[in-house]
């Protein structure tokens, strides 16, 4: 049995087919935020500065304190303005962007779903436009590059093996510049850190899992959609520049002491938060042997990675704003 559930092929080169009816469609822009006004306003920037016209903003302000949402009214009009109370997190925000998108998007349209904490350039949503009209049953990833390296990779995709909860990461640390225009290639799953999806997406497979995710749910949609039948790709013209310390939180500390032990394995923006880590094994899963192997090795790796990063110090951290860095004492 190969243990490769999904596609692994690389590809490179635009496709030749074009869909005239994805040429005119329009991009709905989801982006849930909260308490992040500087990064919020900064990306917004971004897109009013965007080539391609044809799309619309919706951002979901999930009760920001910071004034976040009294700065899109004033100097974002152009913006689509929906409020939550606070308990929406992430999936809920974007669901909740998304439901509204649905009202207001025609078969032929997509929608964009993509965070605050990330800068991309005035073509950015024609880069993914180009590649979704060549490709439109297909949901197109964007590649990631740290804002403060941008020449170098970060993620440039995500291969997963369903057995042994494997997952590499693709072409990072690598320049940018090394990959050719057009190029992109096929991976597992894909974030919501910009990722393009047709709206028939949504209508045939549903929204992203609020009952099992409230953060991180957005890799699951993903793989349902390509089990349904359409394609995962990461196109390398498609860019996002990330405020990674911003982003990631605990995720990418360089070392941890006993008590970050609590947020790393049980706050709910922990990529590493073991609910979402079952639901994710047990969501994705082809049979109850993967789903066993897969979450116990996953355990095994996350477990590993905070022990051997674990130092007898205090730690003090603060990922919002980006500009506030680790700090460490020793003890």
């Amino acid at each position: 049995m190969p243990t490769e559930i999904l596609s692994l092929r690389k590809k490179h080169g635009r496709p030749a087919a074009v869909d005239s009816r994805a040429m005119e469609g329009t991009i709905y822009v989801v982006v849930p935020v909260f308490n992040r006004k500087s990064l919020t306003a900064r990306f917004l920037y971004c897109l009013r500065q965007q080539t391609f016209r044809k799309f619309e903003v919706i951002v979901v302000d999930d009760g920001s304190t910071d004034g976040t949402p009294e700065l899109i009214a004033q100097q974002f009009s152009e913006v689509q303005l929906l409020r939550g109370d606070g308990n929406l997190l992430w999936t809920g925000a974007m669901n909740v962007g998304i439901r509204h998108a649905l009202t207001r998007a025609a078969t032929d349209d997509a929608i964009l779903v993509i965070n605050d904490d990330l800068e991309i350039s005035p073509n950015y949503l024609t880069s993914l436009h180009r590649v979704w009209a060549s490709m439109p049953r297909t949901l197109i990833g964007s590649v990631a590059v740290d804002i403060d390296n941008p020449e170098f990779i970060v993620d440039g995709g995500t291969l997963v093996n369903w057995w042994t909860a494997k997952i590499k990461n693709l072409n990072s640390g690598r320049r940018l510049s090394d990959f050719a225009k057009d190029h992109y290639l096929d991976a597992s799953v894909l974030s919501g850190r910009g990722t393009l999806i047709p709206v028939q997406v949504f209508r045939h497979i549903g929204l992203y899992n609020g009952k099992h995710y409230q953060q991180t749910g957005d890799q699951e949609l993903t793989v349902r959609a390509c089990r349904a039948g359409y394609r995962l790709i990461v196109s390398y013209d498609g860019v996002v520049k990330s405020h990674t310390k911003a982003s990631c939180g605990i995720n990418v500390a360089d070392s941890y002491c006993l008590a970050d032990a609590k947020e790393y394995f049980f706050d709910v923006k922990s990529h590493t938060e073991l609910r979402s880590c079952f639901f994710f094994a047990y969501d994705t899963a082809t049979n109850p042997f993967s789903f066993v192997s897969f979450f116990l090795l996953h355990l095994a790796r996350i477990t590993g990675h905070f022990l051997l990063r674990l130092r007898f110090r205090r730690r003090r951290y603060s990922p919002d704003p980006p500009e506030k860095r680790k700090e460490y004492v020793d003890v």
